[in-house]
């Protein structure tokens, strides 16, 4: 479950996500500059607190006290970047601390650098050389040196909680605390998402790599612009109630204790109705990122693969507030087969894997198929609601060809469009297809006028698009 967010902190990511002017967007990109510097500037002084006392300790020879005790944690900027993430992750003191000093060895590498003064000190403190590189990277035992001194009860306690911490299994740092090899050598750095947030304010994007092998989905489209039924708006209603309730429900012990984390939706309907839009949209609407799995990079024919691509995804945005989307959803939930050979057996343990992350998973997760019918039962079971798009009617048709008309264009007549919409049974994706190649040429005529004759044309090779001709 996602840990409750302030509702300070929620105004700044709504303000973060919402298209504003340009001007606006200026004053609130310096106002979010001027609290992650005030904040960098708190937790400097911080360590350099901890570092100056257990530098002192090693000097004098004396008895390491307690991290706590060396001097209070600061209070993050209201609004900043730091604020948000340690009440998102319900970050413990140390895991606070942590963060702090590993943005302050990437950002202002110098204010450490007496932590590696000699040998000696580099024997306690550790942290490594990069290639090339004037600074030194902390390590884990870097950072168990500065909570606990020479305390080897107080470095266990840490260590056992730090290699647990979400900010290693979501990948918050580059890092990750894995391999069982010279674990407390390994380089801890922020990944280049948190530490441009934590630097400038401003949220970064998770971008797809080989270790995170989704894509962000964008679009320039409003939750208005939607050419639905009304019964599938009020059947997405259910998905923004859930988003916008969900953290004041779930602060509730016992219905945190009998209701289930997560919402999973279903979008299914003949292709060209719309499903990715929807939830680009949607996703736009709520604030909220939306990333689509992206299956080339997921599926693998390799035994095994599948699963521990999936698990890059799902730890990489565990406690992050997002839509977790899958297109072609019958890809991955496919119904379960007749095990014949070794094959089958692992195909069907993937579908069960499947269930499994998905069941756990905190956030809302959508789904979209051509075919409901493909998935497997046991997986429809745990669909909260199934949304069926239909191919849009005469009257949603006659919408789609004038939304889809850019401004400076025009149709011969205010006609043609309900004409259009009467004589042929196109989806969206269809229309604006059509209007596309329509601009095209009536731009090459040098007019910007469509007639029946300029989308004719283009109607036909739709039509026989969708037949394979």
């Amino acid at each position: 479950m996602l840990a409750p967010a302030s509702k300070v902190a929620e105004k700044s990511r709504a303000q973060v996500n919402q298209p504003v002017d340009h001007i606006k967007e200026q004053e609130l990109e310096l106002e979010l500059l001027a609290l992650s510097i005030k904040s960098f500037k708190s937790a400097e002084e911080w360590v350099s607190k901890v570092i100056t006392q257990r530098l002192s300790e090693i000097e004098e020879k004396a008895n390491s006290i307690p991290f706590q005790e060396i001097a209070d944690k600061p209070t993050w900027q209201n609004n900043s970047a730091w604020q948000i993430l340690e009440e998102d992750l319900s970050l413990t003191e140390a895991e606070s601390f942590l963060i702090s000093l590993v943005f302050i060895s990437q950002f202002q590498p110098s204010s450490l650098m007496p932590l590696w003064a000699n040998e000696q000190l580099i024997y306690w403190a550790g942290g490594r050389k990069e290639k090339e590189q004037v600074s030194i990277v902390p390590t884990l035992r870097t950072v168990l040196f500065l909570l606990s001194g020479l305390n080897a009860t107080k470095r266990a306690f840490y260590y056992d909680q730090l290699v647990s911490s979400r900010l290693f299994k979501e990948q918050i740092f580059i890092t990750q605390l894995g391999s069982m090899d010279s674990l407390e050598n390994q380089m801890i750095k922020l990944s280049d998402e948190y530490y441009r947030w934590l630097m400038n304010g401003k949220k970064v994007s998770i971008g797809v790599s080989a270790d995170f092998p989704a894509v962000l989905l964008e679009t320039n489209q409003k939750f208005e612009d939607l050419v639905h039924k009304q019964s599938v708006l009020d059947q997405l209603e259910s998905l923004t109630d859930f988003v916008q309730s969900q953290q004041t429900l779930y602060d509730h012990d016992d219905f945190a204790r009998k209701v289930k984390p997560g919402y999973v939706s279903m979008l299914y309907g003949p292709p060209g109705t719309g499903k990715t839009m929807t939830v680009a949209v949607l996703g736009r609407k709520l604030g909220l990122d939306v990333y689509a799995v992206d299956l080339s990079r997921v599926v693998s024919k390799y035994i095994g693969e599948t699963e521990k691509n999936l698990e890059k995804i799902f730890d990489r945005l565990e406690g992050k507030r997002c839509i977790l989307f899958f297109d072609e959803a019958d890809a991955l939930f496919g119904k379960r087969t007749e095990v014949k050979d070794a094959r089958d057996r692992y195909a069907n343990q993937e579908v069960a894997y499947l269930l499994q992350k998905i069941e756990r998973f905190p956030g809302l997760v959508i789904l979209a198929s051509n075919y409901n019918q493909n998935l497997d039962n046991a997986f429809k079971r745990r669909i909260l609601t199934s949304i069926f798009i239909p191919p849009p009617a005469e009257n949603e048709r006659e919408i789609l060809w004038k939304k889809a008309l850019p401004d400076n264009f025009k149709y011969e007549t205010d006609q043609l469009p309900i004409d259009l919409a009467n004589s042929y049974q196109l989806t969206g994706a269809n229309i604006s297809n059509i209007i596309k190649l329509a601009c095209l040429k009536a731009t090459r005529d040098k007019t910007n006028l469509l007639t029946k004759s300029t989308v004719a044309p283009f109607i036909k090779l739709e039509q026989n698009k969708e037949k394979g001709l």
